[in-house]
């Protein structure tokens, strides 16, 4: 953790101020380790130079273990052309709009947004993640990049250890937010750390349910199958993951399974070779499939009225609301993310 981040953080439970003890600094004069103590008289161990808000024993934390399972399996290291033509364009329209940014990632996952944006111009990510990830992958994806201007905290999202409205930049939780224990509740905590000027860009898995086609597939495929697999051990639900992005390569059939919510593919970027578009084809549907049938304790789908009327309680204004028009249209353009200006 760099000095710089403790102008920004804060008690998570009461927002309290905190104070750093027992600080040892490595030669870089980053903190390795310490105490943050609150107000309140509570205590926050700095370990390995991540503060940690979380006891890493309870049960917030272990709803969250397939992530941290999966980012450490999978890295998503090599998808940074999928998040500049997807997230990037379909969201902000162009890298510049991260440049010189103060930038929360919530739900970093693997670490590898916070690079992408910090290769992008940030003035500083702050990297949230709950799980263990925060100990494995994302130290190898981020410490070799030689980049300081970054902190990564391990926390719940929906109860930020950052100061209210002291976020000028972009606050952003993409592709995360359905797998808190409430969207509303993260939504609203994390908006609040947004201050004038500053954005709040999120994105909820949608209830896609009407229509007797879709109703079949939410209902009679996704719902049960991801009730069982997410009851499986790690193995299982991974040896699925690989089974289904063999079979989505088959001409015709994969693309079946997919309508049919066995697997999810997704948008592939497209590549010069037939061989590398083949292998990205087969790494997304694993990834994309695991992501939606693993064992993670959350996935809250929510309808367009749902989403309309939390981000009308979060902005009442209009006018600071962008993309809702691209965001509500059915198929959305991928990537999409809705922004909300404080």
């Amino acid at each position: 953790m760099i000095p710089f981040a403790l102008e920004y953080l804060c008690d998570p439970v009461d927002k309290s101020s905190l104070e750093l003890a027992d600080a040892i600094y490595n030669d870089e004069g980053i903190i390795q380790s310490g105490i943050l103590t609150s107000k309140n008289g509570s205590h926050y161990p700095i370990i390995n130079g991540i503060p940690r808000f979380s006891d890493r024993k309870s049960d917030l934390v272990n709803s969250v273990q397939s992530f941290g399972d999966e980012w450490n399996h999978f890295n998503f290291i090599d998808f940074k052309k999928h998040w500049l033509n997807h997230t990037v364009t379909n969201t902000f329209g162009d890298i510049s709009v991260l440049r010189d940014k103060i930038i929360v990632d919530a739900g970093g996952g693997s670490g590898s947004q916070t690079l992408w944006m910090l290769e992008s111009g940030a003035k500083h990510v702050f990297m949230l993640e709950l799980s263990h990830s925060v100990d494995d992958v994302v130290k190898r994806n981020l410490e070799p990049s030689g980049f300081r201007n970054y902190d990564v905290i391990q926390c719940s999202i929906d109860s930020p250890p950052l100061r209210t409205q002291s976020i000028p930049g972009i606050v952003i939780c993409h592709n995360v937010i359905q797998h808190t224990p409430s969207v509303e509740k993260t939504a609203e905590a994390l908006y609040e750390i947004v201050s004038e000027g500053g954005e709040f860009v999120f994105n909820c898995y949608p209830k896609n349910d009407q229509g007797f086609f879709r109703w079949v597939r939410f209902y009679l495929v996704y719902t049960p199958l991801r009730e069982f697999l997410s009851r499986m051990p790690f193995f299982v639900i991974l040896s699925y993951a690989h089974l289904m992005g063999i079979l989505r390569l088959l001409p015709g059939f994969g693309f079946l399974l997919e309508k049919m919510n066995f697997c999810v593919q997704g948008d592939v970027p497209d590549t010069t070779s037939m061989l590398d578009r083949i292998r990205r084809r087969y790494h997304a549907t694993v990834l994309n499939t695991y992501d939606c049938y693993g064992s993670h304790a959350y996935q809250h789908c929510k309808t367009d009225a749902e989403i309309y009327t939390l981000i009308e309680r979060l902005q009442p204004n209009g006018s600071k609301i962008l993309n809702s028009e691209k965001y509500f249209q059915r198929p959305p353009p991928v990537g999409c993310a809705l922004r909300i200006f404080r």
